[in-house]
Order: C-alpha cells, then sequence, then structure tokens
C-alpha cells in the first residue's frame, strides 16, 4: 500500500507542478500581451500627429486645386464646363471609393 500512497503523492506533486508552470505561463503571456499593448499605443500616439498633419496638407492642397480648377471652369463653355465637372466628379468617385476599400481592409 505504501506505493500506492507514494504514488497518489508523487502524482499530487506532478499535478501541483504542472499547476504553477500553467499559471507562470499564464502570468507571463499577460505581461508580454499588456506590453504589446503598451508598444502599439506609443506607436500610435507617436505616429497619430504626422499622419493627422500629412492629411490636413493634403486636403489644403486639395481644396487649392479645386478652386484653381472652379476657376479654368468658370471661364469655359456651359458644355465644356460639364464635361470637366463629370470628369472631376468621377476622379473624386474614385478616390472615395478607394478610402472605403482602405477603411474596409482596415476594419477587418
Amino acid at each position: 500500500m505504501s506505493t500506492g500512497r507514494e504514488s497518489k503523492e508523487e502524482l499530487r506533486d506532478l499535478l501541483r507542478t504542472v499547476r504553477n508552470e500553467v499559471q507562470k505561463f499564464s502570468k507571463d503571456l499577460a505581461e508580454a500581451t499588456q506590453k504589446a499593448v503598451d508598444s502599439t499605443e506609443r506607436a500610435v500616439r507617436r505616429v497619430s500627429p504626422r499622419v493627422t498633419e500629412s492629411l490636413d496638407e493634403a486636403m489644403k492642397d486639395a481644396t487649392t486645386s479645386f478652386h484653381r480648377v472652379m476657376g479654368t471652369v468658370d471661364s469655359q463653355t456651359k458644355n465644356q464646363q460639364v464635361k470637366v465637372l463629370r470628369t472631376y466628379k468621377l476622379l473624386l468617385s474614385k478616390q472615395a471609393d478607394a478610402i472605403e476599400k482602405r477603411l474596409r481592409k482596415l476594419s477587418e
């Protein structure tokens, strides 16, 4: 019977060891996950202002271009104005589609 008790004690010790190792692993995984989250947050905070600045600059450039094109359109005949405006509308719609596609890809 003593071998039975010894076997049970060995199993208990083994289970205790496994349980402790799983707890250590869980703790290490939680710490690694938190480090990854912190690192990502820092990167977003660092990069976000540059992206915002680039977008703002691009919007200013687009606005300037739009005003320039509208000035040119106003000096043309009605048929030319319609043609230019339809072409411009098509360009803007393609850009909007590209943005939507990119947003969907980022949302996945």
